[in-house]
This record gives structure tokens, sequence and C-alpha cells, in this order.
């Protein structure tokens, strides 16, 4: 029943076996027998409902209708149980506890409030233009600490670069993380696509399965 997408998904797990470590895809591997079982049952419901004589051609299409409803809402229960949000949520608490930052010297804090004198009241597009590459690759630490350590109020890029920055900042001091984290990120992508193939492919059948007088256009 659902051929075309547990094709797609053989191809996805594929690729990820290549790019991933082996625990990784295995995430993809368990989605992948989560959509046979589903797959499975699907057919097993739909071979019941062809075998019964007590059901004509529009009382059978009306329970192969049920049977991918049902199918769908196990979808929904199994794209809650694999998707990897919670992991990625704890990753990036870990990787935003500054609770390891550098250790806050006077000299630090006169040096970073030179900085920000420097810079004060000069545009957010002239820092960015100025220092983009600097602050985003990390290698001007001095700038990135004396940016993101501006006293409350006085914050000298809006929120949206700053939490970028924040990123940028912890990925120095924390790169196993943050390589864990990319990792998951770019691993629940995946696993996005697969579901949403799958959701696709059991509403097309779905919609096939309703009475022409729905289906038909006016």
């Amino acid at each position: 029943m659902l051929k075309d997408a547990i094709s797609k998904t053989r191809k996805a797990l594929k690729e990820a076996q290549q790019k991933y470590p082996v625990e990784s895809a295995a995430a993809i591997e368990q989605v992948y027998a989560d959509i046979k079982n589903l797959n499975t049952f699907i057919n097993k419901e739909v071979d019941i409902i062809e075998s019964d004589p007590n059901l004509n051609d529009r009382a059978k299409s009306n329970e192969r209708r049920k049977v991918l409803e049902q199918a769908g809402r196990k979808l929904e229960l199994l794209k809650e149980r694999r998707m990897k949000s919670a992991l990625i949520e704890d990753l990036e608490t870990k990787l935003a506890d500054e609770s390891g930052a550098d250790d806050e010297s006077t000299l630090k804090f006169l040096r970073e409030r030179e900085v920000r004198d420097r810079l004060y009241g000069m545009p957010t597009a002239q820092i960015l233009s100025h220092f983009g590459k600097s602050l985003f690759n990390g290698s001007n630490r001095l700038l990135l600490d004396a940016i993101l350590n501006a006293p409350a109020g006085f914050e000298m890029l809006p929120k949206e670069t700053l939490l970028r920055l924040r990123e940028v900042r912890t990925q120095i001091m924390k790169p196993e993380i943050a390589s864990e984290l990319e990792t998951t990120r770019r691993l629940n992508t995946s696993m996005e696509q697969i579901f949403w193939l799958i959701k696709k492919e059991l509403d097309v059948k779905r919609r096939q399965e309703l009475p022409p007088s729905l289906t038909t256009k006016k």
C-alpha cells in the first residue's frame, strides 16, 4: 500500500548510514521498521475487507478509508515517539549553559568594556559589516565576549543576532555537544521528511476512497 513511501524511506536509510554514526543512523532504521509495520497493518486490514462477501464496492471503499485514517493516527504517534525534539532541547540547554565560562577577571572585564566603548553608537549594520565574519566564526573571542557580556539594557546587537553569537561562543567552549546537536538536528530533519512523505501518500490514498461526489470539482 505504501510502496513508494517505503522505497524513499529505504533510500533515506542508506544515506543516513553513510552520513551518520551507527547509533544515529539506527534512529532512521527504527523509523523504517515502523513504516514497514504500518504498511503490514494496512495491507492486512485491506485484505480482510476485500475478502468480506457482505460488503459491496462502496462499503469496501468506506472501510478502506477508515483503515487509512487509523493508519494516519498511528503515524502521528510514531512521529511523536521517534522525533528527537526533546533531545535537541536538552542539547540546546547544555550548549547555552555558560556555567563553565571563562573566569571573569578584572582585567578581562576592563578589556571588554574598552571594546564596548569603542563600539558605542555604532549601528548594527556597521558592526556586522566590519566584524561580522570574525564574530560568526569565533576568531575574535574578545570582541565576541565584549558584545555578549554587555550589561542588560545596553545590548549592541538585535536579540536574534545575539542568540546566534551566543551559540557560536558555546560551540567553541563545548565542541562535542555542538557536534552532537548539529547531527541530531540533521537527523531530525531527515525523519521529518520521511514522516511527511508517508503522510502525503496516506492522504492521497484516503482521498481516492472518498465518494466521487466529494472529490469531483464543480
